[in-house]
């Protein structure tokens, strides 16, 4: 009489449990010099599938398929980027500022960072780029002494980027 085919296994099965337990190690910690010759996986990759900066309502999303604006626009008031420089002796301050800032884009594919053997820095982009709402926009940009809006100096209304964009691609960053 033949035995069935699970009581022929289960004594090797069994078997290769107790092997495979037995045969763990104890984990040890590095030094700095062994440390330096181990490598592994590198990289980072950033899954942003909707990215909002200073818009409303952080969890809504704009449906692109659709002419209804669902609100992922910019707050009206509340934010300032200000860039100053001066010139070589100290003095002489000139105020880039924006009043308005936001950014509401949808991201297809992942942002992924890495560093090469030379030190480089590659940046992977995604493979599209939505920009749903009001997209990146930048309003009231000003440039004058004194970084106050009420003292003129404004240079532009408004900048606003919209649209689909494939991307793609790799930035390769370095210094010498």
């Amino acid at each position: 009489m033949r035995k069935p085919l699970f009581a022929l296994l289960l004594p090797t099965l069994a078997a290769s449990v107790m092997f495979a337990s037995s045969a763990q190690a104890e984990m040890e910690r590095l030094g700095e010099t062994e440390l330096s010759t181990v490598s592994g996986q590198s990289g980072i990759s950033l899954d942003l599938a909707h990215l909002r900066v200073n818009a409303y309502a952080p969890g809504s999303v704009d449906n692109p398929d659709t002419p209804v604006d669902e609100s992922d626009g910019r707050q009206k008031n509340g934010f300032k980027l200000d860039y100053v420089t001066k010139n070589h002796a100290g003095g002489g301050e000139t105020h880039y500022f924006i009043d308005d800032v936001s950014l509401a884009m949808d991201l297809t594919g992942a942002i992924t960072l890495d560093i090469e053997e030379d030190g480089a820095l590659l940046i992977g982009l995604p493979d599209a780029v939505n920009f749903v709402g009001d997209g990146l926009a930048l309003r009231n940009i000003h440039l004058n002494q004194t970084g106050l809006a009420t003292d003129g100096g404004k240079m532009m209304n408004e900048i606003n980027m919209q649209g689909n964009f494939d991307t793609g691609g790799t930035i390769r960053m370095w210094s010498e």
